[in-house]
């Protein structure tokens, strides 16, 4: 690794354009490091896709969209823990999906039992499967588990439509387990994402460890887990209005208001599509961080915040099995307030309110008993389109380091989970890179290790390398 400018001096001065997870992660962790941090955000909030905002009609806080963490999200942990959010998290250890007629069932780890032998008992009984989906599940596991990390990576280009064909996983299997989990860890459809990636989550989330499929839940607005951000210099409401440069050396920053903040590293820790918006056409030609961004997809995601005149749910959250909402959360606790996700939401661009809103109170009154007679009061639907990119076959090679190439545009570094992470498009993905941002910067050690491979899928192979 390079160190940055100056590496280990406490004079260091870093400008962090950007209040996402990903800008936060980086401020939070060169400050730890003894470094002066401006974190600037555009927005009067932090948070960025993983932030809040204020209901215009009653002035309530409301999330963009429901996030949720799990147990092998090791370095967002690490960085709720850095901030004072970790006690803000409510963790939930049996996962709920339930079928279009109401029936629910429950993924479970059985406490003591190593990963994966702790989820044998609730997929022995997952009823929504047959025998032979079940069977078919467990064969893919284990082809997963022997393939170890190594295996996933040697899958990058493949789609996992591809690789479900050539495990013969049924069709059923796909609609019932498959796509729950796949669509909203990814945002992108089952079928169509990369293998490396799907098989990533089940990897992680299930094989490895038996704390990797833990749920965690905020148990608040999620602007209110940034409160207590421990970094001296936040500026919301501060837009940018170009970077300065001398030759190819980032040197500070210039404000709309005509401040300028001078710095020995810059962090982009926007979206991708505004990472080139302050440099100088000549500056980004000749860093080939730049050169691919074009390329990358968009894929929104649709929340829709609904309000019932009577409690809809009794538990914390639903994965549905058959849409169109493809999640519900409580968020309240009668439960009359609720909040569906739709990932990968294309069509979900262009239809009516009306028409969406009807849709969904539809199926909520549809598959919960306690919803058969209740009536939507009122309903906000967000659509975040630039949500995250594709993690389609052939990405990764268009994902961009953080630090600068040889030849590239000296202390300016990037951050973002379109940069190379490791992971997909995930808040996990948005708080590594900025770690390794600021390793690049700091030269030293931010990211935390993955869960270690307990001794059962070390038995069949699964390794981290």
């Amino acid at each position: 690794m390079a160190p940055g400018p100056s590496s280990g001096s406490p004079t260091n001065r870093v400008v962090v354009i950007g209040g996402g997870l990903a800008g936060m992660s980086t401020a939070v962790a060169l400050e730890s490091a003894g470094m002066s941090v401006t974190l600037l955000e555009a927005r009067a909030t932090l948070g960025g896709r993983a932030g809040s905002f204020v209901d215009a009609q009653t002035g309530e806080k409301l999330d963009n969209c429901q996030h949720v963490l799990l147990g092998c999200c090791t370095n967002l942990i690490d960085f709720y823990h850095r901030i004072g959010a970790a006690d803000r998290i409510t963790w939930q250890r049996t996962i709920y999906f339930i079928d279009e007629r109401g029936h629910r069932f429950g993924l479970y780890g059985i406490p003591g039992l190593p990963a994966p032998l702790n989820l044998g008992p609730s997929l022995a009984t997952f009823a929504a499967l047959t025998l032979g989906e079940r069977a078919a599940l467990v064969r893919a596991m284990l082809g997963m588990m022997r393939m170890g990390v190594k295996g996933r990576l040697a899958l990058t280009d493949t789609p996992f439509g591809d690789w479900l064909d050539q495990h013969k996983q049924p069709a059923g299997l796909i609609t019932k387990l498959y796509d729950p989990i796949v669509i909203s860890g990814l945002n992108e459809d089952t079928r169509k994402a990369s293998a490396a990636h799907a098989i990533h989550i089940f990897q992680d989330s299930l094989l490895a460890s038996a704390r990797g499929y833990v749920m965690g839940l905020p148990n608040c607005p999620l602007e209110q887990l940034y409160g207590h951000l421990p970094c001296a210099d936040v500026r919301l409401g501060t837009r940018v209005s170009g970077i300065r440069f001398t030759g190819s050396k980032a040197t500070g920053v210039e404000l709309i208001s005509g401040e300028v903040l001078e710095a020995d590293a810059v962090v982009l820790a926007t979206n991708y599509h505004a990472a080139g918006r302050w440099l100088p056409d000549e500056l980004a030609a000749q860093d080939t961080r730049f050169a691919h961004l074009d390329k990358l997809q968009s894929v929104p995601i649709l929340g829709a915040h609904l309000w019932f005149d009577r409690p809809v749910i009794a538990t914390s959250h639903v994965a549905f099995m058959r849409g169109p909402l493809q999640w519900l959360f409580r968020k309240d606790r009668e439960g009359k307030s609720v909040h569906g996700v739709i990932s990968a939401a294309r069509e979900w661009l262009n239809r009516p309110r009306e028409e969406c809103l009807a849709l969904f109170e539809r199926q909520v009154r549809a598959t919960f008993p306690a919803a058969k007679d209740a009536k939507l009061e009122r309903g906000v639907i967000v659509i975040e389109k630039r949500a995250t990119f594709s993690p389609v076959p052939g990405v990764e090679a268009m994902r961009p380091p953080q630090a600068p190439p040889t030849g590239g545009i000296e202390n300016l570094y990037l951050a973002g989970d379109y940069t190379q992470t490791g992971w997909p498009a995930t808040m996990e993905g948005a708080v590594r890179s900025g770690y390794l941002a600021a390793e690049a910067i700091a030269g030293r050690k931010f990211l935390v290790e993955d869960l270690p491979v307990q001794w059962p899928g070390k038995l069949m192979g699964l390794r981290r390398k």
